[in-house]
């Protein structure tokens, strides 16, 4: 009778085990891919997405839910929200954007990313139906240097630009001086820029506020395979090497152009603040943003990623804004990148429908002019943003996307060459450690 039971157990056992090596092994299954990147719904697509759905829910929990009080805490939050101190990880890096747009149909974009040794990355847009497009100058490259490159440059601040927290959380000032290029005519102006953020909603933690159901989404459609397994068992680490908040706001100020006078601006707004060691242009396939402003108060940022390296082949991200600052998490879209612009190209008209837990809205985008600039130590991606009307579910509004695709030109030798020399320097030792064009933004920059 024991022998009987015993091998009744390990018969149950042994069914129990061989189920669960045939789940894991059906779940490795690739799904069929769109373009060899984007991967369909798989045969148990359904399945994986219940799976990945609790497992988030948990990890959220772990991370953030249950340490919620010292995550709203004004010490921590005044941390988070100030110039962050640059390690001696070669890929550390610092970034402040803002965007904003109003009823009148002008548009405002500013980034500055500090990297190590002095080095920025910035730019600034706006759109102003008097002027058209003025940029920088400088454009469709970005890099600038504020040091000799043995000290580090410890500010949002170089080259014209200055952008610095008045009070955390709440305003930040953005400071411009130098020359804007009026794309249209082809001529520099001399501005002065002065502008005031101030915050009109709680902040929007993407590690931790987006919906669970479009992270889950995209990973249901990938392949579950050892590398994926070692992925979810770091999440952690992956947690720790990159920050990435927006808030919405007002932008208050002044514009003054030399020998035409002053302009005062009032538009609807966000900034993003993102941070850490692991933001690697060239493990991002290409992702489009869009930033929209409407006449009602409202915001939306509506974004879709592609970063196959990650397991995130057609991750949707976003949320919807209201007017009183609550934000809703996008829970589905549309939106898919093989639609839209594969070829290299944005469109220049846009539809596509985003759904929260509540409500479903239509977006119908007019892009009314664009620019390129490219992004990376050396160009490691190419970017379009576009400045647009728009309408939402019959709400008129203004708005901004970028387009970023991979980039595999270099930095051309022309553009190069006006680099300082210990710059150059070291670039060219860089270039001797390895033939890998990626070790770009390996190495310090």
């Amino acid at each position: 009778m024991a022998e009987y039971i015993v091998l009744s157990v390990s018969v149950v056992v042994g069914a129990v085990v061989g189920l669960f090596l045939l789940i894991l092994l059906l779940l490795r299954l690739k799904s069929k891919m769109i373009f060899g990147i984007y991967p369909r719904k798989g045969l148990f697509y359904h399945l994986k997405y219940v799976i990945a759905l609790v497992v988030l829910k948990r990890m959220r929990y772990k991370f953030y839910h249950r340490n919620e009080e010292d995550l709203n805490k004004q010490e921590y939050l005044q941390n988070l929200d100030r110039p962050q101190e640059l390690s001696e990880n070669p890929k550390s890096y610092d970034v402040v954007s803002f965007m904003a747009a109003n009823i009148k149909g002008e548009k405002f974009m500013v980034t500055l990313e500090r990297r190590r040794r002095g080095i920025i990355r910035a730019c600034i847009y706006m759109w102003l139906p008097d002027y058209g497009l003025l940029a920088s100058p400088k454009l469709p490259d970005m890099l600038y240097f504020t040091t000799d490159g043995d000290q580090e440059n410890n500010e949002f601040k170089g080259n014209g630009f200055h952008i610095y927290p008045k009070e955390p959380m709440k305003s930040w000032c953005i400071k411009y001086e130098g020359p804007l290029q009026q794309v249209s005519e082809g001529k520099e102006l001399q501005v002065k820029l002065n502008l005031e953020f101030n915050s009109t909603s709680s902040h929007f933690d993407y590690n931790r506020d987006l919906s669970p159901a479009v992270i889950a989404d995209s990973i249901a459609r990938e392949s579950w395979n050892e590398a994926f397994y070692i992925m979810c068992v770091n999440v952690h680490k992956f947690l720790e090497k990159r920050t990435h908040y927006e808030q919405n706001g007002e932008l208050r100020g002044d514009l003054q152009i030399e020998g035409v006078g002053g302009k005062a601006l009032k538009l609807n707004g966000f900034r993003d603040h993102s941070f850490g060691t692991d933001r690697c242009l060239s493990t991002i396939n290409r992702y489009v943003y869009f930033s929209l402003f409407l006449d009602d108060g409202t915001s939306m940022v509506v974004g879709n990623l592609s970063q196959p390296s990650f397991f995130l082949s057609s991750l949707k991200v976003g949320y919807i804004c209201t007017k009183d600052g609550i934000h809703k998490p996008i829970t589905k879209c549309n939106f898919e990148l093989y639609t839209y612009g594969e070829k290299g190209v944005p469109p220049n008209h846009q539809n596509f429908i985003v759904h929260t837990e509540e409500t479903s809205y239509f977006v119908q985008i007019q892009v009314e002019d664009c620019a390129v600039r490219y992004m990376g130590g050396n160009w490691e991606s190419k970017v379009y943003n576009q400045f647009f009307r728009c309408t939402v579910n019959g709400v008129q509004g203004h708005g901004i996307t970028e387009y970023l695709y991979r980039h595999n030109g270099g930095r051309p030798e022309e553009v190069c060459h006006q680099d300082p020399e210990w710059y150059q320097r070291i670039r060219k030792f860089e270039r001797t450690l390895s033939n890998c064009e990626d070790d770009s933004e390996m190495f310090f920059f």
